[in-house]
């Protein structure tokens, strides 16, 4: 995700990429040099660094607390990598730095720039579908092979956290405040839940969300959304061209009512590269965004943690934005 908001930031003609950090010196001069910028082992240099306006932090999530509020506490805006923490006392003492900063954070929920989930989400407010009802979502993918740090609960709180919050995130858009989730799954060999289906339910509305990075190594990465409102339901799905979902092409979003089908073709642009451009936007102009803000991120979060308390108890969950999941 490093190499995926350099490359983002560097395509944008009135930011200057002042540095990349890595634990592996290679890692970090090999994506130096493609943005041209200077690298370092040292995660703190660039947040102590007077000349660096903003933080792009893409660390391992056990790690989010902690540097988002140095950055933070040196006057860093941030940009921060979901999910926003692994639970909800994280997120409160990193939205505590941050109204003490008066800096912009901004949480990575990279859909809501994606251009299949901002089609459906316009086609949604547009209001001739009427109210939505009901929601499927699926993200499947192999295991990440990048980073031993996924397969450890404790780091990366499992595929429920890690991989399902940007669905999470997206049906909370569309429903709102969720009330409880019942969730049944498969946890892989160091305890971390892999394989789930999550029903969650909102006021007079439901979603199942699916997640798995249980799939064999050639799966393609795959992800899907389908919506049903009172007058239709409106749908996309993407197998990406490889194993991860930045190999992924843009895909028709499909309309249906009872009198036609309409294709809707998704608005041009990169998901990270918007982000990235609506991100420095934020900064430029000193504003709060309305997208990614840190309320959005501790609710999926809410919901996430309350997801892992229901699989390791068996039993529906309410969502009450102060659960903290155990770890096994």
């Amino acid at each position: 995700m490093g190499k995926a908001h350099a490359h983002a930031f560097a395509r944008l003609p009135d930011v200057e990429i002042v540095g990349v950090s890595s634990r592996s010196r290679e890692k970090a001069e090999q994506l130096a040099t493609q943005v041209g910028a200077r690298a370092t082992t040292d995660d703190m240099e660039w947040i102590h660094d007077p000349s660096v306006d903003a933080i792009s932090i893409t660390l391992p999530t056990h790690l989010h607390r902690q540097y988002t509020i140095a950055a933070l506490n040196a006057g860093k805006h941030v940009l921060l990598e979901k999910p926003f923490g692994l639970n909800v006392a994280d997120c409160d003492a990193m939205m505590s730095a941050w109204r003490k900063s008066k800096r912009v954070l901004m949480v990575a929920h990279v859909l809501r720039f994606w251009g299949e989930y901002v089609s459906i989400r316009d086609a949604l407010s547009r209001g001739s579908l009427g109210k939505p009802r009901a929601a499927l979502a699926a993200r499947l993918c192999a295991r990440p092979a990048w980073a031993n740090w996924f397969r450890d609960p404790n780091k990366s709180g499992g595929a429920v956290l890690d991989l399902m919050i940007h669905d999470f995130d997206i049906v909370n858009a569309i429903f709102g405040k969720p009330r409880a989730v019942f969730a049944r799954g498969r946890q892989g060999k160091r305890g971390s839940w892999d394989d789930v289906v999550a029903l969650v339910e909102y006021p007079g509305a439901s979603a199942t969300v699916q997640g798995s990075v249980m799939m064999p190594g050639p799966f393609p990465f795959t992800m899907s959304l389908r919506v049903c409102a009172d007058h239709g339901t409106v749908e996309f799905s993407s197998r990406a061209a490889g194993a991860q979902v930045e190999a992924a092409i843009a895909n028709p979003v499909f309309v249906y009512t009872e009198t036609e089908t309409q294709v809707l073709t998704p608005p041009p642009g990169d998901g990270y590269a918007l982000q990235a451009e609506y991100f420095a936007g934020c900064v430029r102009h000193n504003r709060q965004p309305t997208l990614g803000t840190p309320a959005q991120a501790r609710l999926a979060v809410a919901l996430a943690n309350a997801a892992r308390v229901s699989l390791e108890t068996g039993k529906p969950v309410p969502v009450r934005q102060g659960h903290k999941a155990k770890s096994k």
